[in-house]
């Protein structure tokens, strides 16, 4: 009975009554960084979080070592919320193996060639409903990259992150698709100020210059007459 206990937790690390996920996913040319937070409130689910703390999900099965790899597991708190995050980088095209995604997404397709990223899953998201009854109450996935994105259906876009809201009023039609261009990264707003600025400081320079030259011809003229 106790085993039995135990694996209802261990499978249900993404299926958590009451919570709130935030799964944030960074994407840069050789790396793609999951990083979730399971986010429980203080007054109503601490014995919930508790129970989850013990548990280290793997984050997939590695079929080249035969064994699995494991997210790096933190426990945080603020004045509301008790936060376990779990975190994991892949390469590659391993994060199609990510056990997260796999509870939430039957179908998904990864994608890395030399030129683009590409990240697809199919319309319904799993992991909302488990037998009927409501397991998370939402979810939100942010993806950030500095690369160049060339197509997505995301519901909102802040400068480089891309952001879906899933929750039980759109769970039956809420696909991710993100396409990322691999060989140019955005300009920051620093890197394309600082040549503006060197510009800038030339044509000062030169200004001040060209004048106390004048000034300078101006009083050997001066002295002259």
């Amino acid at each position: 009975m106790k085993k039995l206990k135990i694996l209802v937790l261990i499978g249900g690390m993404f299926l958590l009554s009451g919570c709130s996920v935030e799964y944030n996913l960074t994407i840069d040319k050789t790396t793609m960084e999951e990083d979730i937070n399971a986010i429980f409130d203080k007054t109503s689910e601490s014995e919930l979080a508790s129970r989850m703390e013990t548990i280290r999900r793997s984050a997939y099965y590695n079929f080249d070592t035969r064994e699995n790899e494991y997210y790096t597991f933190n426990k945080r708190e603020d004045d509301n919320n008790i936060i376990l995050n779990y975190n994991y980088e892949y390469t590659g095209n391993n994060l199609y193996k990510s056990e997260a995604a796999s509870r939430c997404y039957y179908k998904r397709i990864v994608n890395v060639t030399d030129e683009n990223i590409t990240i697809n899953t199919d319309n319904q998201v799993a992991c909302l409903f488990k037998d009927g009854e409501r397991e998370i109450d939402d979810i939100t996935v942010n993806i950030r990259t500095d690369l160049i994105v060339l197509e997505n259906n995301a519901d909102e876009v802040n400068d480089n992150v891309y952001t879906w809201y899933i929750n039980d009023q759109n769970y039956t039609n809420k696909p991710i698709y993100i396409k990322i261009e691999k060989d140019f990264q955005k300009e920051s707003i620093v890197s394309q100020v600082i040549p503006i600025i060197i510009i800038v400081l030339v044509v000062i320079g030169i200004g001040i210059l060209i004048y106390f030259r004048v000034q300078k011809k101006h009083m050997k003229n001066n002295q002259i007459t």
